[in-house]
């Protein structure tokens, strides 16, 4: 009796694991390509307009920017507090402007520009060094990698901190800097598939460029079919990266995957990826112009100061860069925050 309920239990086992295989694959082709309420359009496929609604709002936009400031403000003992220790470590660990560096570099636009308004010249032409990185030695491999962990580890910080501060719960540094690592090997996932996405768009730049400096592009047609297919590869890449980037911060949340963070993102960001696009732009141009409030008024006073032993501008340099990280992950937190 017990060896017939063995062989019937044993022959059985194979039928249910192939219902089961089968049940997954349903539900897996219903989530791909069955429309549903909460997922009514598909990638390379026109949805009809009466299933979603657009939502840009310019107001929106610099309604958040306003609301960001104000949270890092009534929380500034925590969040400014992380973003001054991300400085510190940063300049100790991976370095930062040296002041010889950049006096020789300083001397070395000085000569190159002269007039009149050789000044203010001179200070427009640092802080395009300071934005892309002119004032900074090239990192070695070690300071890249330093680098990138050290951003990482703040982004997480900054960010579990901004979700326990917004459900009004009383955290220090402390908890922030030991309690937010744990999602880390998640969002190094949502980084690689970034990273992937992102490819389309590196290909067509780098078609672009290789036709430009390989002299095809004699023809307008020529040049403007090449512009087109990088710009729509671009395009295609943006779309993937907007979600995922709002994926972000849906895996920082405890026990969620990458592929959920992404499901629950794509989600979120339905028919408004045009609006998230404009949200984003906002905030990069708002701190390019907070970056050029700050430094051009310090490169012309370190100019008029003539101090070569004062590093003014390296500590005010390295302070934005903590405030850049500051903002960036509270302002896409709270962008987050908007979509649910």
């Amino acid at each position: 009796m017990a060896e017939s309920k063995k062989k019937t239990t044993a022959n059985n086992l194979p039928k249910r694991e192939k219902a089961s295989l089968k049940i997954r694959v349903r539900h897996a082709f219903r989530r791909i390509f069955v429309r549903t309420p909460q997922n009514p359009h598909h990638s390379f496929k026109m949805t009809k307009p009466k299933m979603y609604v657009t939502t840009a709002d310019v107001r929106a936009a610099w309604r958040l920017l306003g609301e960001s400031w104000a949270f890092i403000w009534r929380f500034k003992r925590v969040i400014l507090g992380l973003g001054l220790i991300y400085a510190v470590v940063g300049y100790i660990l991976v370095g930062g402007i040296s002041q010889m560096d950049y006096v020789s570099f300083k001397e070395g636009v000085t000569e190159f520009v002269d007039g009149d308004l050789g000044a203010f010249e001179t200070a427009f032409s640092l802080f395009g060094s300071a934005l892309t990185g002119g004032l900074v030695a090239p990192p070695t491999d070690l300071q890249q990698f330093l680098s990138t962990a050290l951003m990482l580890f703040f982004w997480l910080s900054l960010v579990w901190a901004a979700r326990m501060l917004s459900a009004d719960k009383e955290i220090n540094l402390r908890d922030a800097l030991y309690n937010s690592g744990a999602p880390i090997v998640p969002t190094l996932v949502m980084l690689a598939i970034i990273a992937v996405q992102l490819i389309p768009a590196a290909l067509g730049i780098f078609g672009y460029a290789t036709a430009l400096s390989g002299g095809w592009l004699d023809g307008g047609i020529e040049a403007f079919a090449f512009a087109v297919a990088a710009g729509l590869l671009c395009l295609m890449s943006a779309y993937f990266v907007v979600s995922s980037v709002t994926g972000l911060i849906v895996v920082t949340l405890p026990g969620t995957y990458p592929w959920h963070a992404l499901q629950t993102a794509r989600q979120l960001v339905m028919n408004r990826r045009w609006a998230i696009v404009l949200r984003i732009l906002v905030m990069v141009v708002q701190m390019v112009l907070v970056w050029g409030v700050v430094m051009i008024p310090i490169f012309l006073l370190d100019n008029w100061l003539r101090f070569d032993w004062l590093p003014l501008v390296p500590i005010f340099v390295q302070a934005l860069m903590g405030l850049t990280l500051v903002y960036t992950s509270v302002y896409i937190y709270r962008l987050y925050r908007s979509l649910l």
